[in-house]
């Protein structure tokens, strides 16, 4: 409610506003867009971006409490356009940074990665291909959780229930540790 009065005040041009907004929020979007995208440089520049946006569309927003899922779609689309400029792949050095448990916030419990004799076998998989092989929107949940974003604020991002979310981390970490599975037997 605190980022809704400070949007109004935007939207009358108070900047010391702005550069509440801005403390309260940047640490939180440069944690998803560097942990999505990798990469210092990208991952400043979408938070430039998005306060752009924000500060842009200050005049319009409607206050209804929702700040976060407004945010971090703005940033979410950001980073999303990047990808799609990157041909399509995903950077990471990890998987195990993804696939780790995350306290829910009341919906479903998601299933985490157990330790196990394939995890070793985690530096020998090709984590692009691996990440990028899954369906979008459970790809994306994956990276919201791992960047710290809250169920509640995630899924408000993609505009589905904190239950649908969690289902979307479920089945991403699944599919993950499956395809994990597959290769550890291969060796």
């Amino acid at each position: 409610m605190q980022e809704d009065v400070l949007m109004m005040r935007i939207a009358e041009g108070d900047e010391d506003s702005f550069v509440q907004l801005y403390e309260l929020w940047r640490r939180r979007i440069m944690a998803y867009a560097l942990r999505s995208l990798r990469d210092l440089h990208e991952a400043q520049d979408v938070v430039q971006e998005t306060f752009i946006q924000v500060y842009k569309s200050a005049p319009s927003y409607r206050a209804q409490g929702k700040f976060g899922a407004f945010v971090l779609r703005i940033a979410g689309n950001l980073v999303r356009h990047r990808f799609r400029s990157r041909s399509g792949f995903l950077n990471f050095q990890s998987v195990e940074s993804i696939t780790e448990a995350q306290e829910d916030e009341g919906g479903l419990m998601p299933e985490s990665l157990t330790h196990s004799p394939e995890d070793g076998v985690i530096e020998r998989i090709d984590a692009e291909r691996l990440l990028s092989s899954l369906p979008e929107r459970q790809r994306e949940s994956l990276l919201l959780v791992a960047s710290g974003v809250s169920y509640a604020d995630a899924a408000r991002m993609m505009d589905i229930t904190e239950d649908a979310f969690a289902q979307l981390v479920l089945r991403g970490r699944r599919a993950i540790k499956s395809k994990i599975k597959r290769t550890s037997d291969a060796f």
